[in-house]
């Protein structure tokens, strides 16, 4: 539908741009100006902006740009019209009446929606009528509860060859309608039949949540019916591309885009009873290998969305087709990762036998595109021979070079070069593999001791140079909570604790020697202390808060990595636990954001 320029300039002028963003983000006020964190992209500190006397948004991360309709089309995933019309909506403004030209051309396209959606109800009138009793027997063997029926709207086609023709007939669609909808059949002798028959059916839908398809499983184990698919899919219709959409898009978007973390499988009832779990960030792909256009809807809600499929031969062949499809794309930032289940294990299977905690450890152990490459690749050509580590090398060679964006190539590329020319363990004279691996670690502790020092010094050192910070409650309390293993810096710990109940800190002469007379003047050099941009109070509090968030980070991520080692071998529930909480722990962390002027005075 086409709408007329005043209508949609008076739409725009209804409402103040941060009224429309804030009802869907978190904003606050900067100057003239709103910010918050980019919903469009993952970042630490907010680069999206909104002004209202402009009458846009403009994020100078990801150089996402718009007015108020472009906003919600985006955020909500909707077509032009619907985010239009969602606007309109809010506003209490009623929509124009399409021209008679305009009407016909858009008439089709409703009109199948229309007659989509009375199926789509008519099916779930039958899950509950006598005649869906084989159905609800299937869905209740299946652990599905009524909640989520309702939520992803299950129902039934009856075995009957034109009861859902017969019914939409009566209900003013025509035959030429439903055939176009994908809803019935016609012979070659002119009969007609329902496509779906004797199906438990899961309606399809598009991001805005109208229905555009469905995917029908078969309950009949016959051998009448052993010749028919045990899935059937709508065919492609003017509202139906399957390549291009995903199953529960509508309802998992939100989830994935706040917890950055988006998961896709193969069927409907896998995602269906995952979401009954608690995982509700999952999707499906439609009977298809993931396809460009799958990638892309991903990642707009998370950078590394997880391929999560089956641990048989069939699994692995179409984690190599996302992976060949996935490559040309890629972007800095923008990757895939891939969970592999047990053999013989699918998604539904697992999470109803095994729960929500032991389903997220399988997610939190997924691996890296790269690293699957490089583990499906290498066995392949596993030999010392220099001609078969030239056949590897080729055949690596080929998968990068499929890499569009330069940078990603050739961080491909160096990251297989050095797997490849690594000396093998235990050879040439070179360590053993176990004392190799302690060697590795200490030099990792090493790196984490010597990193959290300089960042203890820089805090002591920032105290030191300003005092007065000392009367701020959650100065003093990170100071106390320090872990320090030098004696030396934990001896200006304490006495900067007693500092204020021993000495007027706001008096730095008689600070100075205090400090000077209890470290009997072996008082530390500042460390890290940048002295431009740190001329008062206001903008030492700033650093303080910036390097206590970088300290946070770097102890989280340790710790973090320490147990990541032991994925696989004696991780129980409580370290994935605590896993999970490290994790967002850590994200807290990062986008700690540190005082405006004012509010550090």
């Amino acid at each position: 539908m086409r709408f007329p320029p005043s209508f949609i300039e008076r739409l725009r002028s209804h409402f103040l741009m941060s009224e429309v963003i804030g009802k869907r983000m978190p904003l606050k006020k900067h100057g003239r100006e709103y910010q918050g964190l980019c919903p469009f992209h993952n970042e630490k500190s907010p680069s999206f902006t909104v002004n209202d006397e402009k009458g846009f948004y403009h994020c100078f991360g990801c150089a996402a740009h718009g007015d108020a309709i472009e906003f919600i089309r985006k955020f909500d995933r909707l077509s032009y019209v619907d985010a239009i019309e969602t606007l309109a909506r809010d506003a209490g403004i009623p929509l124009p009446k399409p021209s008679e030209d305009e009407q016909r051309r858009t008439e089709s396209e409703k009109t199948l929606l229309d007659v989509l959606e009375a199926a789509c109800k008519w099916f779930e009138q039958q899950l509950t009528s006598t005649n869906g009793i084989i159905a609800k027997d299937y869905v209740e063997k299946r652990g599905l509860k009524q909640e989520t029926i309702r939520a992803f709207r299950v129902g039934y086609a009856p075995d009957d060859r034109n009861a859902l023709y017969n019914y939409l007939l009566k209900a003013g669609f025509t035959q030429s309608l439903q055939a176009e909808a994908g809803l019935i059949g016609i012979s070659e002798q002119g009969s007609v039949y329902d496509r779906f028959r004797g199906r438990v059916m899961f309606p399809i839908r598009n991001p805005s949540g109208k229905v555009i398809a469905f995917g029908g499983r078969l309950l009949a184990n016959s051998p009448a019916t052993k010749a028919l698919p045990k899935y059937l899919n709508s065919p492609e219709t003017p509202v139906f591309k399957k390549g291009d959409v995903l199953y529960n898009l509508d309802q998992a978007k939100r989830a994935s885009r706040d917890g950055n973390i988006a998961v896709v499988m193969e069927g409907y009832m896998d995602v269906v009873s995952t979401a009954q779990a608690g995982i509700t960030y999952a999707m499906a792909t439609l009977g298809t290998a993931v396809t460009p256009e799958h990638l892309r809807l991903l990642w707009q809600l998370a950078k590394e969305p997880v391929i999560c499929l089956d641990g048989d031969a069939a699994g692995m062949r179409a984690m190599m087709r996302a992976a060949e499809v996935a490559l040309p794309l890629l972007k800095p930032g923008y990757s895939l990762r891939f969970a592999l289940l047990p053999k013989g294990e699918d998604p539904d299977t697992y999470v109803q036998r095994n729960g929500k905690t032991s389903f997220e450890k399988i997610l939190i152990s997924s691996q890296r595109l790269s690293q699957i490459l490089w583990e499906t690749m290498s066995p392949q050509f596993q030999s010392d021979l220099p001609e078969k580590r030239a056949e590897l090398e080729n055949a690596l060679k080929l998968l990068t070079d499929k890499i569009a964006d330069p940078t990603v190539r050739s961080h491909y590329a160096s990251y297989f070069k050095k797997l490849l020319w690594e000396k093998k363990p235990g050879q040439n004279g070179k360590q053993p593999p176990q004392e190799r691996s302690i060697h590795v670690k200490q030099m990792v502790l090493q790196h984490h001791n010597t990193a959290m020092e300089s960042l203890v010094q820089r805090l002591l050192s920032i105290a030191i140079k300003f005092p007065e910070l000392l009367h701020k409650s959650n100065v003093e309390d990170t100071l106390a909570r320090l872990e320090i293993s030098s004696k030396s810096l934990d001896n200006v710990r304490n006495a900067l604790l007693d500092a204020p109940n021993a000495v007027d800190i706001d008096d730095k002469d008689a600070f100075a020697a205090y400090l000077d007379k209890q470290l009997h003047g072996e008082l530390p050099e500042p460390q890290n202390l940048p002295g431009k941009g740190v001329a008062d109070a206001r903008e030492a509090l700033r650093l303080w808060i910036d390097t206590v968030s970088v300290y946070e980070v770097e102890r989280l991520e340790f710790e973090l990595k320490e147990l990541q080692e032991k994925v696989g071998q004696v991780l129980g529930d409580e370290d994935y636990r605590r896993l999970v909480d490290l994790q967002q722990a850590i994200q807290k962390a990062k986008s700690v954001r540190t005082f405006a002027p004012a509010e550090a005075e």
